[in-house]
């Protein structure tokens, strides 16, 4: 049983790994541009490693049905990718990905395109790739492969704590912004209830109002970039579709990065 878990546990870092690199190329080439794909800021992509790791479990004994493998490979993988990515939704209020303009998508999260390459990819993996990582997994001694394996794994829960303390700073970072500039767009009806003057009084207690907004914007703007939330620039590069419950403050936020960049290139 522990040699199993092990193995197991081997095999989803070396996958998750792995999955990183294919994100990476596979954004390179539609992009251009060489981003860090990952949830993680490491180079490892987790969500490969657990669907690897569940492909292996379940699908092992039936390796030798192609047919089945591409099936139940994904049936399995478009599983995973939907629960987590409404796991994410409903931990960090955003959404990461969005297949909505896809066709034959579920609810953004899932698509019938990515589902019949994940099959395709989850039948590859197991008929090729698998049994090489599986003897290099027993080729390693074992000491030597608890040591990296601990290794690697306490630096995957190092990195997990990064990111989420960045997630919610930028969540943090976002609800204020939201907040203050919802003054911009306070409604005249509702003030002017509590003015009971002219129309005059009520335009001159609006521009006050959006007045001390734009000055509350102003020194949120300097606060947030003098904080830089490194960890939020580079989840902004690498889910530039990634759409949080505070989407406009999000737009924001990504125009005072760009005028930050323009101001140190000129």
């Amino acid at each position: 049983m522990m040699d199993q878990i092990y193995a197991l546990l081997c095999y989803f870092v070396i996958y998750a790994v792995l999955g990183w690199c294919l994100e990476v190329c596979f954004c390179t080439v539609n992009t251009g541009q060489l981003v860090n794909r990952g949830f993680l800021n490491g180079p490892v992509c987790p969500i490969y490693g657990f669907g690897m790791v569940i492909v292996i479990m379940v699908l092992t004994p039936v390796a030798d049905n192609i047919l089945v493998l591409f099936f139940c490979g994904a049936l399995l993988t478009s599983a995973l990718e939907l629960v987590t990515g409404w796991v994410l939704k409903k931990l960090f209020h955003t959404s990461w990905w969005d297949y909505s303009d896809v066709p034959f998508n579920l609810g953004g999260y899932i698509c019938l395109k990515f589902s019949i390459a994940w099959g395709v990819a989850a039948a590859a993996v197991m008929r090729v790739l698998q049994p090489i990582v599986a003897g290099l997994v027993e080729a390693v001694p074992h000491t030597l492969g608890v040591v990296l394996l601990c290794a690697a794994l306490a630096a995957f829960v190092c990195d997990l704590v990064v990111t989420v303390s960045g997630i919610m700073k930028l969540n943090r970072d976002l609800g204020r912004i939201a907040g203050v500039a919802r003054l911009l767009h306070a409604g005249s009806d509702k003030i002017a209830e509590g003015l009971g003057g002219t129309a005059l009084a009520v335009d001159g207690k609006l521009d006050e109002t959006k007045l001390d907004a734009a000055a509350r914007i102003d020194i949120a703007k300097a606060e947030i970039m003098d904080r830089r939330n490194r960890v939020a620039d580079r989840l902004m590069k690498a889910f530039p579709g990634m759409r949080p419950a505070e989407y406009e403050a999000m737009q924001q936020l990504k125009s005072w990065q760009a005028e930050r960049n323009a101001g140190r290139r000129s």
